[in-house]
């Protein structure tokens, strides 16, 4: 008579596949992505437990194996012939390290290799990681150099990475997220369901810290936002944001595809804040032609009190009062008036600064004659409308500085332009959006799929109306 066995007669491995073999009867469903494998052993066991590992493999030994017959190319269509078998890839999941091994075809007519597994399994073309990690890779990389993102990482998970892991996986999703058609990543960052009452847009630069003979390269934020003209204040969480490492020919097709993803041609007003700086109302007057142009109140005010330094002295008593006064004449919204009182201040101007005070007068009186149709606060603030950039102001810091303007940090041009990209669409998104709206724009993108709301050529779109319903009503 044959002994029954005991749990005695059984290895460790030997129970541990036993139980990753019935965990696969439970769980796998064919068709199964490699995502949807890992987050099925996380919701089970955790990620950190010995037995994930073999959970995960115990799904993928389920899967049907692969036919050396031929597969459509993922191109053009066409049957392909089976070109190698069983080439290995070694990837590294949430659970640990795997091998798969995969059949290879060749398309002649697209030139293009591919792995039917791969693509079964959607893994990333490239690099040693599944979507699951890389997501999370991604999130320590956009947030803190490298080195203490991978000091950080080792510190939560057990699976530890190098800090030129997360230089690659940065590198490689900054590459898709700059490669990608704009239109399509805004639209995935943040979809837009219907167009906005009042959409506020705000431009402004700031300086990054560049290696070689430029030490400094200028960084340009976009940032729009829906308004609520009751409250005077942002709708919560309708913010969207984008940054280009470059000059304002490389900005402004990426501005114009954000404001496009808002349906700029159906905001019924459109307000546009500025610094005073000439290519912010060049920009507004391309891309949208009838916005409210508004200069910022803060910068109207740090003018008049510059000018008020030169003419009496940086360190004066009297500087408030100037200050006090400055501001009390522009919240009227008629420049006009502080000119006036400006220029009864030239024949107290003393010698020994004339030419300065003169300088001084002369620069402001230009200044706020140039923007006095963008200066009329009075009734902008009746309407509801905002008058300060501060939004754009904090944007250079919370989407750019805090990650790419560190003590002793200097950036290649190249890599400094992904990652401006990248911090740009992490905020828009937000972190659990973040990596899969990129992935789906670069797949819409390599489909060439057309974007959900159209596209504007050019610099050509003007809806004339409300900006000129404004200054009839001034």
């Amino acid at each position: 008579m044959t002994r029954k066995k005991t749990l005695k007669d059984f290895t460790v491995q030997d129970l541990q596949h036993e139980i990753g073999a019935r965990f696969a009867d439970e769980h796998y469903r064919r068709g199964m992505t490699m995502s949807q494998m890992e987050l099925a052993v996380w919701q089970t066991c955790g990620m950190e437990s010995p037995a994930a590992l073999s959970h995960l493999n115990a799904l993928l030994d389920r899967m049907p194996l692969e036919k050396p017959t031929g597969k459509p190319c993922p191109k053009c269509g066409k049957r392909v012939p089976l070109k190698a078998k069983d080439r290995e890839r070694t990837v590294r999941t949430m659970a640990g390290t795997v091998t798969l091994k995969r059949n290879y075809h060749y398309c002649e007519h697209c030139k293009l290799g591919f792995y039917p597994l791969d693509r079964t399994l959607d893994l990333p073309e490239e690099g040693e990681l599944t979507y699951e990690m890389e997501k999370r890779v991604a999130d320590f990389a956009v947030n803190d150099v490298y080195e203490q993102g991978a000091a950080r990482w080792n510190l939560h998970y057990r699976e530890p990475i190098s800090d030129n892991l997360l230089r690659r996986v940065a590198f490689r999703l900054g590459s898709q997220c700059e490669s990608a058609d704009q239109g399509h990543l805004q639209e995935a960052l943040k979809p837009s369901t219907e167009a906005a009452e009042v959409l506020v847009a705000m431009t402004d630069g700031s300086l990054l810290p560049i290696r070689g003979d430029e030490p400094w390269k200028e960084a340009k934020v976009g940032v729009t936002y829906r308004h609520d003209v009751e409250t005077n204040r942002p709708i919560r969480g309708s913010e969207r944001y984008c940054a280009v490492v470059g000059t304002v020919a490389n900005f402004a097709p990426v501005l114009e595809e954000l404001l496009v993803a808002e349906r700029i041609d159906e905001v019924r007003t459109i307000i546009w804040l500025g610094d005073g700086a000439p290519h912010n109302w060049t920009l507004a007057d391309q891309i949208a032609a009838d916005a409210v142009q508004i200069l910022d109140w803060f910068h109207a005010v740090e003018h008049a009190v510059d000018c008020g330094k030169v003419l009496l002295d940086e360190d004066s008593p009297l500087l408030p009062f100037w200050k006090a006064r400055a501001e009390t004449l522009l919240e009227q919204g008629n420049p006009e008036a502080f000119i006036r009182e400006l220029m009864d201040c030239i024949p107290e101007v003393g010698r020994r600064n004339k030419r300065e005070a003169l300088k001084a007068i002369d620069d402001l009186v230009r200044y706020y004659r140039a923007n006095a149709h963008r200066m009329k606060y009075r009734l902008f603030r009746e309407y509801g409308f905002p008058i300060g950039s501060g939004a754009v102001e904090s944007a250079h810091r919370h989407v750019l500085q805090c990650r790419m303007k560190r003590a002793g940090q200097r950036w290649s041009l190249h890599n400094a332009r992904r990652m401006a990209h990248l911090r740009a669409a992490y905020r828009t998104a937000g972190v659990t959006r973040f990596y899969e709206a990129i992935q789906r724009a670069r797949r819409d993108t390599e489909r060439r799929t057309p974007t959900p709301h159209g596209r504007r050529h050019g610099f050509h779109f003007a809806r004339q109306g409300v900006r000129d319903r404004l200054r009839a009503s001034i």
